[in-house]
């Protein structure tokens, strides 16, 4: 069945000069969507890792990338994943972040591998951690900064501040420090 923009247009003045609501008032308001455990801090990082600062063309060591949120109530959540170029093809892991310090502009972030190898080993199950630092957003800002990735090491990020890691400059990329 067609209606006529004609036929519409009567149907809409009818029913908004009618003198009763088509329906009540408190089916028209919004609910807050509120939720208990918002997200407070974040932190992400993604860049084509430290290459220059080593005179390297950019993607050298293929690509450096996580997110981590942390929650109102304390609980840490994210994803990490760094790519290796080596001899190795299958060189690289991906982590599950479950901590997260931030220090100023800076942050420390550690979790456990998921699935990952270096040099041809797996390294699943290992503890991982990194630091970054955001310099701001604008060409005229320094660089941001990134760690290596490090892992087995019995430490968390907890323990640590981005000035115990040798930082190195990005090229491309961005970090981005975010407390509420």
């Amino acid at each position: 069945m067609r209606v006529s923009l004609a036929a519409t247009a009567a149907i809409l003045v009818t029913f908004a000069c009618a003198d009763q609501p088509l329906t009540s008032p408190d089916a028209l308001s919004v609910s807050p969507n509120f939720d208990a455990n918002p997200v407070t801090d974040m932190v992400s990082a993604g860049s084509n890792d430290a290459c220059a600062a080593f005179g390297q063309p950019n993607g050298c060591d293929k690509n450096f990338s996580f997110h981590a949120n942390m929650k109102a109530d304390g609980s840490v959540t994210g994803q990490y994943q760094d790519g290796f170029s080596t001899q190795f093809p299958n060189d690289g892991i991906h982590a599950t972040i479950d901590c997260l310090n931030i220090v100023g502009n800076g942050a420390v972030v550690s979790g456990v591998i998921t699935r990952g190898q270096q040099f041809g080993v797996d390294v699943t199950g290992q503890s991982i951690l990194t630091a970054v630092v955001d310099n701001g957003t604008s060409a005229n800002d320094p660089a941001d900064q990134i760690s290596f990735s490090f892992n087995d090491i019995d430490l968390t990020c907890d323990q640590l501040v981005p000035a115990n890691f040798p930082l190195f400059e990005i090229g491309p990329g961005q970090v981005r420090v975010k407390q509420k």
